[in-house]
């Protein structure tokens, strides 16, 4: 009788734990999000990575290329200035660090190198700001309940706040695209 009631508990609080439901694609694909005036979509790659970005956006997808050539652009020569790339890149990660609650900042430490997310920057080379965004993270971290109305709010932040300084090359580019990773230490 106790092998029952300790299996049947078992079984309950498996249930409880794994009930929660992820807000992404399960498998490889595409869902789109039609939330309060814009429309984001996530892509689940089969690496098992997971990118979400506003629809409504320039440069994703698009090839980065010199504007007056149309070639590929010499990734060795510098497109921002570093200092003002260091002031900036600061500037989104305290945009990240105030944007999650403590309660998920915990949920996504817990997993450990899979709690590892990635913002992508679309910066224009003629102001600096930053024109799109998109956000990518494993499809086993705490991320996937992550809605999608916070990325929303992360983007607006971002596209507001940070503002790079664009060497001369960089001018020369359609777009400029910068990578970072984060994690909540």
């Amino acid at each position: 009788m106790k092998n029952i009631l300790l299996i049947t508990l078992f079984l309950f609080i498996t249930n409880c734990i794994f009930s929660q439901t992820s807000i992404y694609p399960d498998s490889v694909g595409t869902k789109v999000f039609y939330e309060n005036g814009y429309t984001y979509q996530a892509e689940r790659l089969g690496s098992g990575i997971i990118k979400v970005y506003n629809s409504d956006n320039k440069w994703i997808n698009i090839a980065k290329i010199h504007k007056l050539t149309g070639d590929f652009p010499d990734e060795n020569t510098p497109d921002l200035e570093s200092n003002e790339w260091y002031k900036q890149t600061e500037n989104l990660y305290s945009i990240l660090e105030e944007s999650y609650s403590n309660e998920e900042k915990e949920k996504i430490k817990r997993v450990g190198r899979k709690g590892i997310g990635f913002v992508e920057l679309f910066i224009n080379p003629e102001t600096g700001k930053v024109d799109d965004v998109r956000f990518s993270f494993f499809r086993l971290s705490y991320y996937m309940y992550i809605p999608v109305s916070k990325f929303r709010e992360i983007e607006l932040k971002i596209k507001e706040r940070l503002q790079f300084e664009v060497t001369d090359y960089g001018k020369e580019l359609n777009y400029i695209y910068d990578f970072h990773n984060y994690n909540f230490e």
